[in-house]
This record gives C-alpha cells, structure tokens and sequence, in this order.
C-alpha cells in the first residue's frame, strides 16, 4: 500500500489537503490533455473543508446545547438537549475518527464556535425576557472562555451541573 493511500486511510483531511498541493504543484508540461488541475485541487480541498466545516458546526451546537443545559431557565427540556448533545459528540468522534488531523485542531475550532454559541444563547435569554441567566451567562463567559473543551466538551459522560 502506498503512503498516500495510508494517509487516505488513516487522515482523509489531512489527505485532501496533500492531494491538492499535489495537484498545484504539477508541472503543467506534464499535465494530460484537457486536465483542469486548478479545479480539481479545489474540488478535493473542499472535500476536506466540508468536514471542517462539519465538524465546526457540531461543536457549535455542542456547545450551545451544554449551554442551555448550564444557563437556561427552562428547565423541561432537558433530556432531548441531553439527547443532542450525546448525538453532537458522537458525530464529532466519527469525524476526528476519519481526520485525526482535524482533532488535532479543536481548539481552534472550538474558539468560534464557543463565541457563536455564547452569543447565540445569551441573545436567545434576553429575547425571551430572562435577564438574570443572560446576566449569568455573560458573567461565566467573561471567565472562562469555555468548559473544558476534552475533560467536558467531548467527555461523552460529563454534563454540566445547573444552578
């Protein structure tokens, strides 16, 4: 088996990025005929920037659900936001399973999400007339940039304690 079908194998991500360097690289006296390389690196690069992209909005809900369970007053919903959120994680587990590389940077993925999520509930709170858990919600984001993104986030066990 060839290092690049392993890489295949073992980091799709990490793949579509080296396939499309690949291809840019080319030189173009050696291109087939009517091979339009600057499309097709694109067209893989997207392929892995789907699954980055994937994996972004995952953690956004991730997050923004942990949240609720954290902040949100209403406490009735709790068990299908427990439900979404156990869902997310395994989502997230099968992407940084096919591109490990991408696991390698969910902190980096994370910041925005964590930001969006944040924003997004504490909007949510104040539209809805419950001041006191956006108050709680702004209060907690200003110390703590967000859980614990391996021993919380993805922990598929750990949920948040509610006030």
């Amino acid at each position: 088996m060839s290092e690049v079908t392993e890489l295949y194998d073992r980091d799709f991500y990490a793949w579509t990025q080296d396939q499309a360097a690949a291809l840019r690289a080319w030189p173009e006296r050696a291109r087939p005929n009517a091979l339009d390389i600057a499309h097709l690196a694109e067209e893989i690069e997207d392929l892995g920037s789907a699954q980055r992209n994937a994996a972004k909005s995952l953690l956004r809900q991730l997050v923004l659900h942990l949240l609720k369970l954290r902040f949100h007053p209403d406490q009735s919903d709790v068990a299908p936001w427990e439900g979404e959120v156990s869902e997310f994680r395994s989502q997230i587990r099968d992407i940084f399973g096919d591109s490990p590389s991408l696991r390698g940077r969910r902190a980096e993925l994370a910041d925005p999400a964590w930001a969006h999520a944040a924003r997004t509930l504490a909007r949510q709170l104040a539209q809805d007339g419950n001041r006191d858990a956006a108050a709680a919600l702004s209060a907690f984001t200003a110390t703590a940039p967000y859980f614990d993104l391996d021993r919380e986030v993805l922990d598929s066990d750990w949920f948040p304690a509610r006030d």
